[in-house]
């Protein structure tokens, strides 16, 4: 779109040739203040009273849950909530069908929805994305009672 600009974030900090040590949970600290320390201070300044959702999205193996992980070291348990795609489909069952669907609303029937997500198989057949959604949404309205 014109005139909307995304900037390229690289993740070398000029001046910083120091080796963390990316395996222990006080280098990994290190690590994210120094690349990203005001940020991190103004993150948990915001979460004292605020909340916000943050998406990790990349292809399959590319970092996403390691980098939830870390994002849940640094700002702690109790202020971040780790919603993955694929562990919400893997978990589903007939049981939480009555739940999905309220939040469903997609251009096949819902009952289709689910015979396709029954039908799959485990890397199989791509699932509705309006499928995807209502299974996010309602695990995100589980995780809204518990937060």
């Amino acid at each position: 779109m014109k005139g909307l600009e995304f900037p390229i974030v690289g993740t070398k900090v000029k001046g910083l040739n120091k080796k963390f040590d990316l395996a222990s949970p006080e280098g990994r600290k290190e690590y994210f203040y120094a690349k990203a320390g005001d940020e991190i201070k103004h993150i948990k300044k915001y979460l004292e009273k605020g909340s916000f959702i943050a998406y990790f999205l990349g292809k399959k193996n590319s970092g996403k849950g390691t980098y939830s992980k870390l994002f849940t070291e640094i700002f702690g348990a109790d202020k971040v909530a780790h919603v993955s795609v694929g562990d919400v489909v893997r978990e589903l069952t007939s049981e939480h069908y009555k739940h999905v669907e309220k939040y469903y609303r997609g251009y096949v029937s819902f009952e289709e929805a689910i015979k396709r997500f029954e039908g799959r198989s485990t890397q199989g057949a791509l699932l509705p994305t309006e499928f995807i959604l209502a299974l996010l949404k309602h695990r995100i309205s589980e995780l809204l009672s518990i937060f």
